[in-house]
């Protein structure tokens, strides 16, 4: 079994520190990011960067909140990691229709249609047994390799008003916002309002037939700083001069993914009402997914693609090797327009620690959006690695 072995010396040096660092109140400021790479990173305004670690005591499951330029109303890019309460309200909607007494499991054929000229189906899944879609698959794949179309299939199942009033009833959602599909093409605000139809069968009997939904509200977020950049490339490949507009896009604070994230690993440190509408077998199903390296599943062995860190930026993003078997990572990262996002829980049973970690940082030193060119394995995940690595090791210090 492969170790951390290669954390220890700094793990030795972070004891040595913590001692003379134990009267301070914020370890993140005062300790954490000392860390000279760290600090070079997060003193540079132009790398936008936030942090938020909650340190878990194993012992009575307490959390402590630590925070870095937190600041749930200026705008970052959340790419990729709106998929994951996507992802959880999906499982909900499920249990919602079981409880109006339509029969209705993960594994049911998931069939979309097109009902507008931008709109795509979706009948076929060569990835399952039956050669279908179903809601089991497009979880996995989202988790997994952060598929944008399984994504954007369970956004068109759900639709705008669903989503975000449901996130926003369990106080998950305070400044947070989705809007549109991701990697998609030709969908203006108004198009994304729209979402499929979408059917669910099992041996040729139509279970449920969701029609295509229009939302009754104009989902748009209010954070400041929406407008960034000297320049972009449109959908015609021309670059146009100006700033990339970003208030039509979509929307997700730090704190608002932290708290996502911590209902599903600690549901039971929530009210009823502040907890997703799931199952036991639900809750087990999703950390698998969250936790599941790429090679766990057939259809992705054969791409070398998809290593295992391949969606894990947290600790072991800047490096292809076979991970560990004794850390458990369960999270959603992302990456578009220069940003960088992970949010996590980690894990070591063994060595009796667990924490929360969600950062994000901005890697676009042209300032042009849309052109591909962003320093992702430069700057990006070399930070988020070593921000992981640095927690780790104070984790195991002070557990």
């Amino acid at each position: 079994m492969k170790t951390l072995s290669f954390l220890y010396p700094v793990a030795i040096m972070l004891f040595i520190l913590i001692t003379s660092c134990a009267t301070k109140k914020n370890v993140l400021d005062d300790f954490i990011l000392k860390d000279p790479f760290l600090n070079q990173i997060v003193k540079t305004p132009e790398y936008e960067v936030q942090i938020l670690y909650t340190h878990v005591n194993l012992k009575d499951t307490t959390f402590r909140t630590y925070k870095y330029n937190i600041d749930n109303q200026r705008y970052f890019y959340p790419a990729s990691a709106v998929k994951m309460p996507v992802a959880v309200l999906a499982l909900q909607k499920k249990n919602e229709l079981n409880r109006q007494g339509i029969d209705l499991k993960i594994t049911d054929h998931m069939l979309t249609a097109a009902t507008r000229p931008t709109q795509t189906p979706a009948f076929i899944d060569t990835t399952t047994a039956s050669g279908k879609p179903n809601l089991e698959r497009y979880i996995q794949k989202i988790f997994a390799v952060s598929d944008d179309d399984a994504y954007n299939r369970l956004y068109e199942f759900l639709g705008q008003d669903y989503i975000n009033q449901s996130l926003k009833d369990k106080e998950i959602f305070t400044t947070s916002v989705i809007c549109h599909r991701l990697n998609e093409s030709g969908y203006s605000p108004e198009e994304n309002k729209h979402t499929n139809n979408v059917r669910f069968f099992r041996d040729k009997k139509v279970l449920y037939d969701k029609p295509e939904v229009y939302a009754s509200k104009d989902w748009i977020h209010h954070a400041s700083d929406a407008f960034k950049g000297i320049g972009y490339i449109d959908d015609h490949d021309s670059l146009i001069s100006g700033s990339f507009d970003f208030s039509r896009k979509n929307f997700y604070s730090m704190t608002d993914m932290e708290s996502t994230i911590k209902r599903i690993i600690y549901p039971e440190k929530f009210t009823t009402g502040q907890r997703f509408d799931l199952t036991n077998d639900d809750y087990l199903f999703l950390r698998k997914c969250m936790s599941d390296l790429p090679g766990v599943y057939p259809f992705y062995r054969d791409y070398t693609m998809y290593y295992d860190s391949y969606v894990k930026y947290f600790i072991f993003g800047d490096n292809k090797s076979p991970m560990p078997e004794d850390i458990r990572i369960y999270n959603k990262n992302g990456n578009a327009y220069g940003y960088m996002i992970d949010c996590a829980y980690i894990e070591n049973k063994q060595k009796g620690i667990g924490f929360f970690l969600t950062a994000v940082i901005h890697v676009n030193k042209n300032q042009i959006y849309n052109d591909g060119k962003y320093e992702y394995n430069l700057v990006g995940l070399p930070f988020l690695s070593r921000l992981g690595r640095v927690i780790y090791d104070y984790e195991l210090v002070n557990k």
